[in-house]
Formats: C-alpha cells, structure tokens, sequence
C-alpha cells in the first residue's frame, strides 16, 4: 500500500510541473501595448508627410502643423508606456504565480478527495495471478463501461489460454462479449464451449441463441439447424421449440408458428417460467390469422410425448397446466442405464403422428406397459413410478394409480 501512495504522489507532482512551471516562466518576449503599436504608426505618419512634403503633395505650414499634432500624440503615447509597461508586467507575472500557487494547492486536495470517496484505498494489493477473473465479470456484470469489460475480457482470455478446456470460462466470455455487441468474439466463445461439451444440447442452444442475438433477432439458417440439431437429441427441448417456432414465423409460416409453440405449452411443466411469453406469442400470432388461439391443439406427437412424461391430457394455452415433476434439464447427464426407464423412441414419436387416435392410444398404453415392466426391475425409481401414475391417471385407470400412489408413498417414507 505504501507503495501505492508513493507512485500516486510522485504521478501527481509530475503532473502539477507540466502546468505550474510554463506559468512560472518569464516571457522571452512580451506582446507589445497599445501606446507602442501607436508610437510606430505615429512614426509612420511623420515619414509619410515627409515624402508628401517633397512630393509637393502638402504646403510647408501644413506640413508643419500635422508633424506638430503627431509628435504631440507621439509623447502622450510614450508617457503610457513609461507608466503601465511595467506594472503590466508586474501584474501579469504576479496572476501567474497566484494561479501556479492555487493549482499546486489544490489539484491534490481534489485528486486524492475523490479517491478517497470514490476509489478503495484499505483494498489491500491483489496480485492477478490470485484474481478470480471469471467471478468478478459475473459479480459487476451490467454496472460496467464497455472499456472495462473488454479490460475484464482480456484478462479471462489469458486465464483460458492456461485453463483451455474451461467450458465454464468459455461461456462466461462469450455472455460477456455479447453484453457489450462484440458478436464475433462472442461466437467464437461460444463455438469454444461448444466443441469442448462434444455438442451438449444446453450449450448448442446457447451458440444458437448467440446467433440470433449476433443477427438482431433474426433466425438464421446457421442457428435453425442448430436448433433442429437439439431437438432431434432432446426433443423437449424449450430454447429449441421457441426459436423454431420464431423462425417461422419470420418467414411468414405463421400457422406453422402457431402450432409449434402450442406443442412447446404441451411439452412444459405447469411452472415453467417461458410460459408467459409462448402464450403472448400464441395470441399474436392467432390474432393475425383471424382464429381462436384455443381451437388450436397439440399435435399427436407432442400428446405422445407429454404422456411419455406424466405431462397429462391435451392442454390449450388459456387452460391451466397439470402438475407434474419437472422435466430433465436439457443439460443433465445421462443417468445409468436401468436407472430411469427411456422415453420414445424416434420411431415411437414418428409413429404417433401417423395414426389415428384409436391407435395413438394403444401406442400410448403399450409405453405405459413397458414402464410398469421396467419398473419390476428396479421398483426403488421413486421418479418412474410417479410418471406411471400420472400416466394411469390420465387413461382413465384408478385402481392401478391407487395402487403405483401406494408404492410412491412406500417410498418416500
């Protein structure tokens, strides 16, 4: 910290003598008065009458009556020189010192003042290599100059170049990045994370969100392909569906859109928190069709795949939602095989669209059947067992919900 103060106070004196001592410095030369601009052109008016003298061009009497008048005016002039020349002087070196003495004064006073408020003088010294970059760029996001940020950047990409498969790190760049609409390097982050995660949907969607936030809102061919990567890995996925559903309606599939997001309600827990916007979404777009946004359904496969999951019944955007235990986040790891019984297959959820409801239901109960065999082998699955009884519950089967309720509740003791 001393040393701190002492490169402070040396910084501020190197300063201070830029500017004291050019005010402090006698003039090689001063700027003549205005009596002295008028005694040389009073000298240039005698020489002037000489030569009209001689010319001809002015009388001897006249002649001699205008020299007369300017010398008169030429000793008035000199006597304002003799008396104001100096105190001019005087006066002037005098408001120098006064200025240099004020400012020597008080530039320090002000300059440490404003620290003191300002700065964090008992922060004790942090040398970098024990800085946790990462942590301050999220902890002072938002509140920050776009200068600091790219300070705060630069200093996160030399902890990468040592830290390279920092996943974490690499998404933290590219958010920064983008706060501040550096959409190249912010992609490249993110492109980073991307590779590192072998693809995991969670950071694919947010390379592709990146993309769309990069292109002011506009879905790409780029990002829609990233999307549509996702969902064929998980296709449950939120980000994915709304973007999906955005692109649509971009270009001007607004049916298209319509029936996307309807599917991506179908597809959400009762409290996830984009339901608001899909439902704002929905109205607009049904709004511009001229429809009742509640004539519109879920298609069959998204039912399929809600039932796969104890999502429940059919759901419109203005109905309530079902409860239900959350959805596995995009991002999870996958659990052990025998572990969780596997949702449909791509096969499954292809079939589903195709057929008609009579069938869709037999489809329906032959997944429920598999997950109630499943379930025999590994009957701890507090998570499974709560999906078969909503599942029963939903085709109609009390007795066999009442019975899966009393195992749950087996468990959970």
């Amino acid at each position: 910290m001393t040393l701190f103060w002492a490169i402070a106070a040396l910084m501020t004196v190197a300063a201070l003598a830029m500017v004291i001592i050019p005010l402090l410095r006698q003039p090689k030369q001063s700027a003549p008065s205005r009596a002295e601009f008028d005694l040389t052109v009073y000298k240039d008016q005698l020489a002037e009458i000489s030569r009209d003298r001689e010319r001809g061009l002015l009388g001897d009497a006249e002649a001699d009556a205008a020299t007369v008048e300017i010398k008169r005016r030429m000793l008035k002039a000199a006597d304002s020189v003799d008396e104001g020349g100096d105190d001019a002087h005087t006066g002037h070196r005098s408001l120098s010192r006064a200025v240099a003495a004020c400012l020597a004064a008080v530039t320090p006073v002000i300059a440490f003042g404003f620290y003191i408020v300002l700065g964090s003088p008992n922060q004790p010294n942090l040398p970098h290599a024990q800085r946790d970059i990462s942590a301050e760029i999220e902890a002072r996001q938002g509140r920050l100059e776009k200068a600091e940020v790219l300070q705060l950047a630069a200093k996160l990409v030399e902890t990468l170049k040592k830290k390279p498969d920092d996943i974490k790190g690499w998404l933290l760049l590219g958010r920064t990045y983008l706060t501040i609409s550096e959409f190249d390097d912010a992609l490249e982050a993110f492109r980073r994370a991307t590779e590192l995660s072998d693809r995991r949907p969670d950071i694919v969607a947010s390379y592709a969100e990146a993309m769309v936030v990069a292109e002011d809102g506009r879905i790409t061919a780029r990002a829609k392909k990233l999307f549509t990567d996702i969902l064929a890995t998980d296709p449950f996925d939120p980000k994915a569906r709304y973007y999906l559903g955005l692109e649509q309606a971009q270009t001007g599939n607004i049916s298209g859109a319509l029936q996307t997001w309807t599917d991506l309600i179908q597809l959400s827990p009762a409290d996830a928190p984009w339901l608001e916007t899909i439902n704002q979404k929905i109205a607009v777009a049904a709004k511009e069709l001229g429809i009742d946004p509640d004539t519109v359904k879920p298609s069959a496969r998204a039912v399929a795949l809600a039932l796969t999951r104890g999502l429940g019944a059919p759901k419109s955007s203005s109905l309530p939602m079902t409860s239900m235990p959350p959805a596995t986040s995009p991002g999870a790891s996958s659990p052990a095989p025998g572990a969780t019984p596997r949702g449909p297959s791509a096969a499954d959820v292809e079939a589903a669209g195709q057929m008609s409801a009579t069938d869709r239901d037999k489809m329906v109960r032959s997944m429920v059947n598999r997950l109630a065999e499943r379930l025999k082998e590994n009957p701890d699955d507090l998570a499974g067992w709560q999906r078969l009884a909503k599942a029963y519950a939903v085709l109609g089967e009390k007795e066999k919900a009442e019975a899966v309720k009393k195992k749950i509740e087996a468990l959970t003791k």
